[in-house]
């Protein structure tokens, strides 16, 4: 019993997709042409087989056609299409249609980075030549000082705009290399070795953005991502004799710490012996100052005194001066002008004191 809602009775089939429906009528035009099946109800009647064969011709011209419209860009990329081979329009990612025979799409990955390496090669798939020669005179370079050394780098890149990628250069890659070549020489030609060595980054940098200068001028639609220095070396023939002067540079900053050190630990305790005996000597020159000052301010006191009292000065000053001669005296010798000998005198200052038991 067939449904009220399906007037068909098929409610449960599913549609035929689009290659059944096309395979079916392919099927049922070759079995046509071939004889092999007659539309029911009607008599036996072949038609020409110039009619059947037009019929399949244009069946695949339209198919061909169908096929030939639309195209598919992936996410990376863009599609620039040609309208009788002159630029019209880039197309974005997605479905998109053409003009068959009118219109031709070239698909351009622009998210993509593309390499290039100098003096080196780390895969064999290159159009360039991979003999050690070429690789060699491509990273081979000399320095301001006269310093031959080579030189390996990378360049990446990636395509900025797909339409100026295409027609503005003939060949976008040679044109990288070439001003990278052209750069990098000219900014070590520039340079001395030691810099080089030890200013990679800092040359890079200026490598990078010069390059991306003369790549602009010429409109090639390409972006610089990094360029990265790798090796640098001195050329074989000469490898030996710049690992010896190497080496004795080394030699030389290692004998340089090693005075600096010695200097370093000498040096202060001379500093110091120094700075003491030329404190000493200072002090001594003041002590000798100071007393000479006190003798002289000592002297014109008793001058002043002396010019005053004389003969009071000249006693007092003689008294003082026995009073300190005498007591370092031992041996003590009084002569009396009126006698012919010495007068005999009592020394007690030998005897022994009667409460210590010492000499006084």
């Amino acid at each position: 019993m067939s449904d009220n809602m399906d007037p068909w009775g098929n409610r449960n089939q599913k549609p035929p997709n689009l290659d059944e429906l096309i395979q079916r009528g392919l099927k049922k035009i070759f079995d046509i042409k071939q004889g092999n099946q007659q539309p029911p109800g009607q008599e036996s009647n072949p038609k020409p087989p110039g009619m059947n064969f037009s019929l399949v011709l244009v069946l695949l011209l339209a198919l061909f056609v169908g096929f030939q419209s639309f195209y598919q860009i992936q996410p990376n990329e863009q599609g620039v299409v040609l309208r009788f081979g002159k630029f019209s329009n880039i197309t974005g990612p997605g479905l998109n249609f053409l003009v068959p025979l009118v219109e031709k799409v070239i698909k351009v990955d622009v998210e993509s980075i593309r390499k290039e390496e100098f003096g080196f090669r780390q895969n064999g798939i290159q159009p360039y030549s991979q003999s050690s020669d070429v690789m060699d005179l491509e990273s081979l370079m000399i320095t301001a000082d006269k310093n031959v050394i080579q030189l390996n780098w990378v360049v990446q890149y990636k395509i900025r705009d797909a339409e100026s990628f295409l027609f503005n250069i003939k060949d976008p890659r040679a044109a990288v290399r070439d001003v990278s070549e052209s750069v990098i020489r000219r900014l070590v030609g520039n340079r001395d070795f030691d810099y080089v060595l030890n200013n990679r980054e800092e040359l890079a940098t200026s490598t990078l953005n010069e390059m991306q200068d003369l790549i602009d001028k010429y409109n090639s639609g390409i972006q610089l991502v990094v360029v990265q220095l790798q090796d640098l070396n001195p050329p074989d023939p000469v490898r030996p004799s710049f690992n010896e002067v190497n080496e004795a540079e080394q030699d030389k900053i290692r004998v340089g710490n090693e005075a600096q050190k010695e200097a370093n630990t000498k040096m202060p305790k001379a500093l110091g012996t120094a700075k003491k005996a030329i404190q000493e000597a200072e002090g001594y020159a003041i002590e000798r100052v100071n007393k000479a000052k006190g003798d002289v301010a000592r002297f014109n006191a008793i001058l002043k005194q002396y010019v005053t009292a004389k003969e009071v000065t000249r006693t007092r000053m003689y008294v003082e001066t026995l009073k300190n001669v005498l007591p370092k005296v031992k041996d003590i010798v009084v002569i009396d002008s009126s006698t012919n000998g010495m007068i005999p005198l009592l020394n007690l200052g030998d005897a022994l004191s009667p409460t210590t038991g010492k000499k006084k």
